[in-house]
């Protein structure tokens, strides 16, 4: 997955690599948040606060995983900071803190994000139409109502479907392989 984008334009101050490492970026970032904040307004903010600090020391990083690492850590530390602000009583805040502060759950959501990144590269990289009907399947409608907003027939719909699912599970194997191992660990 290339969520990074050229970190050697990046480092030399491009700003149309950083617009472009920002537009790829921003959602999965935004996501991550929203594991720790459940407002899009907030997660969008500190999001975007984290960006405007990278692009002020963009050229401390000379490679994705610390750059990834910086990401990550940035946006969770600036949410744990509007946590502490949102919490009401001193016993709620430190029992969701806690939990929050510690590195197994920043790793489990720094995991899902990072597979729901691939899962959606991929998606994206499958025949326009096969994106369309897995995208509206993802968001909960069922082959009936797909087959109606697209104005295909059902059975379209299903094998759209199954192509797609065989496609996916071909190039996701290796990632079932680390899934197995995470939840065996």
């Amino acid at each position: 997955m290339n969520l990074v984008g050229n970190i050697k334009k990046l480092q030399a101050g491009s700003e149309a690599e950083f617009r472009r490492f920002y537009e790829i970026n921003f959602a999965y970032f935004q996501s991550f948040a929203f594991g720790f904040i459940k407002s899009e307004e907030i997660c969008r903010d500190l999001v975007q606060d984290v960006f405007i600090a990278y692009w002020e020391k963009h050229a401390d990083f000379s490679d994705s995983i610390s750059l990834k690492v910086y990401f990550y850590r940035s946006i969770r530390n600036k949410c744990l900071n509007e946590l502490r602000k949102l919490k009401t009583t001193e016993t709620e805040a430190d029992n969701e803190l806690l939990k929050l502060a510690s590195d197994d759950y920043l790793l489990e959501a720094i995991i899902e994000e990072e597979i729901a990144a691939s899962v959606h590269q991929k998606i994206a990289e499958l025949p326009e139409q096969a994106q369309k009907i897995l995208k509206l399947s993802l968001t909960g409608k069922n082959n009936k109502e797909i087959a109606e907003q697209l104005a295909i027939s059902v059975n379209t719909v299903k094998t759209h479907k199954l192509k797609a699912y065989s496609v996916l599970r071909h190039q996701l194997r290796d990632l079932q392989f680390v899934l197995q191992i995470i939840s065996v660990g």
